[in-house]
């Protein structure tokens, strides 16, 4: 109580420090009120960044590209690949067209309304020297560094563009530097997992998306800083580097790097939910020896009628069955929009699966996770669980 009776006395001097104090008040209360007790990812809000009568950073003039249409692609390919991999999560867009324009207000009250889980917030990168490349993670933070900061002032000048923008911001100015007091009073309260999700991008950026990856940085972005769980925002790259808007501009580019979302996604998503093994199969893995961990076993046919689980180890844009670590594993490819999916295992045991992720994961595929199919249709796990459980309450 006694620190914020000090921070009253400081900022009831000026008319800034009030309307501060008021901002503290407000986002602390809340962040109380919408705090989340469930241990699973239900809902996540994709934002395409701009949009509408805002194309956002512009490119090189060779393609006529704008952020806004290149934010939109990879977007609507990452809700896809979670749509697909995880239809037990809903996938929210703040917008699906080109057309849309949705204010930063807008698009924070959407995540909140909708009590997401996750905010993800695409963009792409702009700068005066041709020669910057590269993709870049931010997370909520006061950075120290002008840099960040300009480029987060940048993507909040946007809503100079919306109508009665001091009204709906209760006065807050993006090229204000007393306006952001405030980001740095109402830090991220979701700042651990940002950051989890945000390092697991930078490592796949890092190691597959065929761009240099910038790291993972703070900056006060208005449009990750009010929404109540944890939330990133992704450049995917400069559209002012020739060489980089090729690469953001074709079809290829864009898969790379949805791709390479997805696959973090899903790491992230696996370690935010844990991984719920029985005592016996735990038990089993303590003991296991070193020579039980050569992976391949042979596809093995099972009844149509029967639950069968697979283990997704990753999705490729060309064919990896020619490479010697496949061949190993006995993969299964599935060529899909352009895309190359690799399973191994097909077993009617969920923990047999599980175990095979554990080996699978030793190997070096990281990203691997449970996929479940009946009767040829991909269904999520807790269905197939369900699914089976009811089977065998009638045999």
């Amino acid at each position: 109580m006694s620190k914020i009776i000090n921070l009253y006395h400081i900022f009831s001097r000026n008319a800034i420090g009030l309307l501060l104090l008021g901002a503290l008040f407000f986002y602390t209360s809340f962040t109380k009120d919408k705090e989340k007790t469930n241990s699973q990812i239900r809902t996540i809000v994709i934002d395409p960044g701009h949009g509408g009568h805002d194309p956002g950073n512009l490119g090189t003039g060779r393609y006529k590209t704008t952020e806004k249409h290149i934010a939109l692609d990879v977007s609507l390919k990452l809700g896809a690949y979670i749509a697909e991999a995880f239809p037990e999560i809903k996938v929210i867009y703040t917008r699906r067209t080109n057309e849309d324009f949705l204010e930063l207000l807008e698009r924070t009250q959407l995540a909140n309304d909708n009590n997401a889980d996750l905010f993800i917030s695409i963009h792409c990168d702009a700068f005066t020297n041709p020669d910057a490349y590269g993709a870049g993670v931010y997370v909520m933070g006061m950075s120290k560094l002008k840099a960040n900061m300009d480029i987060a002032m940048k993507e909040n000048a946007v809503i100079y563009l919306e109508d009665d923008y001091k009204e709906n911001y209760d006065g807050f100015d993006p090229n204000s530097a007393e306006s952001y007091i405030v980001f740095s009073l109402t830090q991220n309260t979701h700042l651990d997992q940002s950051l989890r999700i945000a390092e697991q991008i930078e490592q796949q950026f890092s190691t597959f998306s065929n761009s240099k990856s910038r790291g993972v940085k703070q900056a006060p972005f208005y449009v990750i800083s009010r929404v109540n769980m944890p939330s990133i925002l992704i450049e995917c790259g400069f559209l002012t580097n020739p060489k980089e808007e090729d690469f953001l501009h074709s079809e290829k580019g864009q898969d790379y790097l949805a791709s390479a979302i997805f696959r973090a996604f899903s790491a992230y998503k696996e370690n935010f939910e844990g991984v719920s093994l029985e005592k016996e199969v735990i038990k089993s893995i303590l003991v296991e020896k070193e020579n039980t961990s050569k992976i391949p076993e042979p596809r093995k046919e099972l009844p149509a009628d029967k639950v069968v689980f697979k283990l997704q180890i990753g999705t490729y844009l060309k064919s990896m069955l020619n490479d010697d670590l496949f061949k190993e594993i006995n993969a299964e490819e599935e060529r899909l929009y352009g895309t190359f999916k690799y399973y191994v295992g097909n077993e009617t045991d969920k923990l047999a699966i599980d175990n095979l992720k554990i080996k699978m994961r030793k190997k070096g595929f990281e990203g691997a996770f449970v996929v479940a199919f009946f009767k040829g249709k991909r269904i999520s796990t807790k269905e197939a669980l369900n699914l089976q459980s009811k089977n065998n309450s009638h045999e």
